[in-house]
């Protein structure tokens, strides 16, 4: 069929009103986490460097450059969305590019443009109807990968939260759907998704950490892909939380969804469910989950500092254990990353290749690995 057209964002914003409420709860939870956060970094200023947002998270952190010199970042896009305004909850997507680096309202990188760190207009698709030319090259891209991939990971987001793209044999497709399919096809290629599959077969249910969930976007996709008995958990500051906790709780209610916390212990169940853990609470949480079949982190671990590194690792190792594996994809840049030495934390399981991705990998976002601990009996 190829190209459909373009979808727009009035086309994709749909919100019911009990749906707005429930984003509105889990807002006025994460503005509590934050608050608890903030007591906390007071009574205990030695894990203030753990619980804080650093690099490229920290409040002063300025990726984008604005005329008015003036500082925009992760947190002027939290700040948005804690107005509990509906048409920004409604259209969120547009909202997401610090989590994925492609500004999707405005079709280009982030980095090449302003913050967006007001509300968008109520017109904006008129903006975006002089801004959509024809496919970019994120879209040849997806259709070549696809394309060599089974049905199941020919993923496209849902027509919500004011998704937009260029429609091809019905799927919509951004620079942000590509960036997932390529870790789906570094997954499947490297044989992560198959024994993720033989593992649910053999134990009836599999657990995903994701450390750094984003708005959700790959959590989402690998519900898809597995179905039910998956328990997900998504590790991160409560800001970010905000949004993958929308996002995945209005678009997949059927699941069970819960913010942990310490009056809300972790408990195991049998079918499809979501937590969400504020990065303040992982050393709680970490003594409380069961051991991890997979942990995720993707571009986000390079955007960390050396200590946050070093304590997100050793609470990998901790919930991978024996058995799991830790699979990650991240630019190394001024720091060792996650293999680092020193310190070391993991045993390189796997460099990840692919035959399907061509020259963009590892260039474009990194060298992909699996990590084991050194005891690993997989």
């Amino acid at each position: 069929m190829g190209l459909e057209g373009f979808v727009f964002s009035d086309e994709t914003s749909d919100l019911s009103d009990e749906e707005y409420r429930s984003a509105c709860r889990i807002l006025s939870t994460i503005e509590r986490l934050i608050e608890d956060r903030t007591r906390e970094t007071l009574s205990n200023p030695g894990e203030a460097c753990f619980f804080l947002p650093d690099e490229g998270w920290h409040p002063e952190s300025q990726p984008s450059f604005e005329l008015d010199g003036s500082t925009r970042n992760a947190q002027t896009s939290y700040n948005l969305l804690a107005l509990q305004d509906r048409d920004i909850i409604k259209k969120m997507r547009l909202y997401c590019h610090a989590f994925t680096g492609y500004q999707l309202a405005t079709l280009e990188f982030a980095d090449k443009r302003p913050w967006v760190s007001k509300k968008l207009p109520d017109n904006w698709d008129d903006t975006l109807r002089c801004l959509a030319g024809p496919p970019d090259q994120s879209v040849f891209d997806y259709v070549r990968v696809s394309s060599a991939l089974p049905e199941p990971l020919r993923i496209s987001p849902p027509r919500r939260f004011g998704e937009i793209g260029w429609l091809w044999d019905g799927k919509i497709i951004n620079s942000d759907t590509e960036s997932y399919l390529e870790r789906l096809c570094l997954m499947e290629e490297n044989g992560v998704l198959d024994w993720l599959t033989r593992r649910q077969c053999d134990n009836g249910t599999i657990n995903i950490v994701e450390i750094g969930g984003g708005y959700g976007g790959l959590a989402y996709f690998l519900s898809l892909i597995f179905g039910e008995n998956l328990q997900y958990s998504i590790i991160d500051i409560p800001e970010s939380l905000a949004f993958s906790a929308i996002y995945l709780s209005i678009l997949l209610p059927q699941a069970g969804h819960k913010i942990y916390s310490q009056a809300a212990p972790f408990s195991r169940q049998s079918t499809n469910s979501f937590t969400y853990v504020s990065n303040t609470l992982c050393p709680l949480w970490s003594h409380e989950a069961p051991t991890a079949d997979l942990v995720i982190n993707t571009l986000s671990l390079s955007e960390m500092s050396d200590r946050q590194i070093e304590q997100y690792c050793k609470h990998i190792s901790k919930i991978i254990d024996k058995t799991g594996i830790f699979f990650e994809q991240n630019h190394q840049s001024d720091h060792q990353g996650p293999g680092g030495i020193p310190p070391a934390h993991f045993k390189n399981l796997k460099k990840c290749q692919s035959d399907i991705l061509g020259d963009n990998y590892p260039q474009r976002r990194g060298q992909a690995n699996l990590w084991v601990n050194p005891a690993y009996q997989g």
